[in-house]
């Protein structure tokens, strides 16, 4: 697959890092090159309106800007201090995973629109939560006394035991243009909290048919969380309650399967199973090193709202849809302190701090379903 990429902001440039680690060729700044690739990233306004390829029109901002704009910089400080900055890139390496995702979704023949970098700040903005260093913005972890030294800056993928990197060439690559096609994607999704429910619900956006499979004994904590933020992620798909022991057929059938480890793999052809483990988000990326630090009161700052979590999120959606358009049987391991080391690359950059935009959320396309709502219609159609 190649791509042409036009622009020079943090959140494309991470877009096509992330893409050329799958495989994908990227091609920076050439006038033409749209017209051999299959697909197109813009940021530029260089991609002529006519123009017959599938394509993602965004805009051109500044790592900064981004961080400023994702409602994260408004939870990353001491209450009466003000928003701080953080180390890394983080909120254009959410915003950079989601346009490559929306691009190979495009490129599959999805038309969708994928939220951006706010999606950092969605859970806080539904629960009041504020920035509250050294504790985090939820209040459950407090970041240690020692400045922490950050992880190497990392890659988020790991797909059949190998860590994907991007390849750096000197030539282009040429290559014909191929159509692509995504199948239908069923989605067994037995994750809970946060990373792996923002994965399901990114594949929901791009048409995917998600089954929310939950233990009736143990069912995901975040159902007693802000109804909202649970609507935000969970509309629009079905609930089964199983233990995971009585739901392997059906995780047997899925396309896509998101865990969290707690399961043992089920071997099944042309299949991809997403593993997303961790513990916290907050004591994750301050592991990693992602954590900002109030030089003025001496105190380490978390991130952001348990940042290693939506990090994980966009980038397990985007390997999860790479693998279905590949086809082929995948395993995909992420870690949340990798989603976290990974975002350490680079900088936020000099100049004047933009004004920080407070953490937003969107609105649920409707309500989730209720626990086991659909159970028995699910079941009835394997038999």
């Amino acid at each position: 697959m190649r791509v042409a990429v036009y622009g020079a902001g943090a959140a494309v440039r991470q877009a096509a890092r992330l893409l050329a680690s799958l495989g994908a060729a990227a091609d920076f700044g050439e006038d033409d090159t749209w017209h051999e690739a299959d697909g197109v990233i813009d940021a530029a306004g260089m991609l002529p309106s006519t123009a017959d390829v599938p394509a993602v029109r965004t805009v051109d901002t500044t790592a900064l800007e981004d961080w400023a704009s994702s409602g994260a910089m408004m939870l990353t400080g001491r209450c009466e201090g003000p928003p701080l900055r953080c180390p890394g890139q983080p909120a254009s390496a959410a915003w950079g995973a989601l346009l490559a995702t929306e691009l190979l979704a495009r490129i599959g023949g999805r038309d969708a629109v994928l939220p951006g970098p706010r999606v950092l700040g969605e859970r806080a903005a539904t629960s009041g939560f504020h920035r509250r260093a050294p504790w985090s913005a939820n209040g459950r972890f407090r970041a240690g006394s020692v400045r922490r030294t950050a992880d190497e800056p990392g890659w988020p993928f790991v797909l059949n035991g190998v860590t994907h990197r991007a390849v750096a060439s000197d030539r282009p690559v040429r290559t014909a243009r191929k159509r692509w096609r995504l199948p239908e994607i069923l989605v067994a999704d037995l994750s809970s909290g946060w990373a792996g429910p923002l994965c399901g619900h990114l594949l929901t956006l791009l048409g995917a048919r998600v089954v929310k499979i939950e233990d009736p004994a143990r069912p995901d904590p975040a159902r007693s969380g802000p109804r909202e933020f649970f609507d935000l992620l969970h509309s629009g798909q079905e609930s089964v309650a199983l233990a995971p022991a009585d739901a392997t057929r059906l995780i047997g059938l899925a396309d896509v399967v998101i865990d969290e480890g707690l399961v043992e793999r089920v071997e099944a052809k042309d299949q991809c199973w997403v593993r997303i483990r961790g513990g916290p988000g907050d004591a994750e990326a301050f592991a990693a090193g992602l954590v900002a630090y109030d030089a003025d009161a001496g105190v380490p700052a978390p991130c952001g709202d348990a940042i290693a979590e939506p990090l994980a999120g966009v980038n397990a959606a985007l390997a999860a849809l790479a693998c279905c358009l590949s086809g082929g049987h995948w395993r995909a391991d992420l870690t949340l302190r990798a989603q976290a080391a990974a975002a350490l690359t680079g900088s936020l950059g000099q100049g004047p701090t933009p004004e920080p935009a407070p953490p937003v959320a969107r609105e649920p396309a409707g309500r989730a379903p209720a626990l086991g709502a659909d159970t028995e219609r699910v079941l009835s159609r394997l038999s």
